[in-house]
């Protein structure tokens, strides 16, 4: 059976690394998007963190709570973020083992319920999906010095060495 757990880390590993290497370009690069305006570069960075905090928090049957930031700019919002997901990342672990059982937690509309496994994997779908939309983000604007190739699973695993 393949490890959630060793997923969780994976993820939590990738999220880290593109975080450093966008804090690494230059800060015009948070305003770089693909279609929508709406959903630039610090847009996403800061809606993984949140999404991280709001299903951890279900995960953990937390009562609900926004994500907030102290820094909303430059190379300090990006070290919030980090550490911000380490911490999230860190209390997430505990459910990659985590019988798949049937969850009631509150969101910003009232209650709704879940399995265990469909949060989790909503949890490592959402953040890859939005790592590659910042990575497509900066290649729209000719920035590519970020490959999504070194922070495959197989990346993960060459690099860490799980």
């Amino acid at each position: 059976m393949i490890s959630i757990e060793l997923l969780l880390k994976h993820m939590a590993w990738a999220n880290q690394e593109i975080y450093k290497e966008v804090q690494k370009l230059d800060p015009k690069v948070f305003d770089y998007y693909v279609i929508d305006p709406e959903w630039t570069v610090k847009t996403i960075m800061v809606h993984i963190a949140g999404a991280s905090h709001l299903y951890a928090q279900r995960l953990d049957g937390a009562s609900f709570s926004p994500f907030k930031l102290k820094n909303t700019e430059g190379s300090e919002m990006i070290d919030e973020l980090l550490v911000e997901l380490e911490r999230i990342d860190q209390g997430l672990l505990k459910h990659g083992r985590r019988e798949d059982e049937e969850i009631t937690y509150m969101t910003s509309k009232g209650e709704a319920s879940g399995k265990v496994s469909t949060i989790l994997s909503q949890l490592l779908f959402h953040a890859g999906e939005h790592r590659a939309q910042i990575v497509a983000a900066l290649d729209k604007h000719n920035e590519r010095s970020i490959n999504l190739d070194k922070y495959s699973v197989w990346g993960f695993s060459l690099s860490t060495g799980e």
